[in-house]
């Protein structure tokens, strides 16, 4: 438990570092030379410089904000904790726990975001509870069938696959950025946000991809059949790789109009899922 906790703090401290390499490998695909790697490490710190302005409902912003932050790490920290002997020995108190995390996350998000004096925030919310709708059941599905490890190869490949695709959907990027509107003349969520609260807001969209990267490292390294410090080394390692991964593939992405992104995970989890029913259905 004491590695988990170690692994959960140093995501905190790693995830704007990813997320700097991310928006540098972003840069390079581009063509363009992009900003330093700590440069999200540059701009939480200076949010946390800069005058608290407090909105209408300030407090309770940044109780919401402060709590999801919360439970983001605490859902890393059982991540880790599971990788130290394999998402297939999970228990069902981990993984039950671990999914009540996701959804309380995304929960907070969206209250945050109705909560607030802004049309463009409200709208941000309700993309985000369709979002939710869309990729939380399956991930919810797919995660408690890896855990208990019951099933055939091929229906835990396919589980794998459903994981993958959920954990992609809630890390927030493209075309499944719709939430946070970061196309758009007027920004979704995080609009009425400014100083330390939106600093607390960007560690917490950070940490959030850190979560989706470990997810689907975890449920790869589960097929290796590693356990102990072996298995959460190897989590540790395959999360960053992960995240490169989404990082080319947000890139090549092109954007989307909300209802047909979301449309189009509906069809594509649907197809998965009903894969994955029928060969676990079958023993194939």
């Amino acid at each position: 438990m004491l590695y988990s906790v170690a692994a959960a703090v140093l995501s905190l401290a790693l995830a704007p570092v990813y997320d700097g390499l991310e928006r540098k490998i972003r840069a390079a695909i581009h063509t363009r030379i992009g900003p330093p790697i700590l440069q999200t490490w540059y701009d939480i710190l200076k949010l946390f410089t800069k005058e608290i302005v407090v909105p209408v409902g300030g407090a309770w912003y940044t109780l919401v904000t402060a709590l999801e932050l919360l439970a983001l790490i605490a859902s890393s920290a059982i991540l880790y904790h599971i990788s130290s002997y394999g998402l297939g020995h999970a228990t069902l108190l981990e993984s039950v726990a671990f999914i009540v995390l996701t959804s309380v996350v995304a929960t907070l998000a969206i209250v945050r975001a109705v909560s607030q004096n802004n049309v463009f925030s409200v709208v941000g919310g309700f993309r985000e509870f369709s979002l939710m709708l869309s990729a939380e059941p399956f991930l919810a599905v797919s995660f408690l069938l890896l855990a208990s490890g019951a099933g055939s190869l091929a229906s835990k490949s396919i589980a794998t696959a459903v994981l993958a695709v959920s954990s992609y959907v809630i890390s927030g990027r493209v075309p499944y950025d719709i939430a946070e509107a970061e196309p758009e003349l007027a920004s979704g969520v995080n609009i009425e946000l400014a100083g330390p609260l939106l600093g607390l807001a960007t560690i917490s969209s950070v940490l959030k991809k850190l979560v989706s990267a470990t997810l689907t490292a975890l449920a790869l390294i589960s097929f290796v059949g590693l356990s102990g410090l072996s298995s959460l080394t190897a989590v540790v390692i395959a999360t960053p790789v992960v995240w490169l991964v989404h990082t080319v593939v947000s890139t090549i992405l092109g954007r989307s109009r909300v209802d047909l992104a979301i449309r189009f995970l509906y069809v594509l989890l649907f197809f998965l899922s009903s894969a994955l029913v029928l060969s676990f259905g079958l023993g194939l």
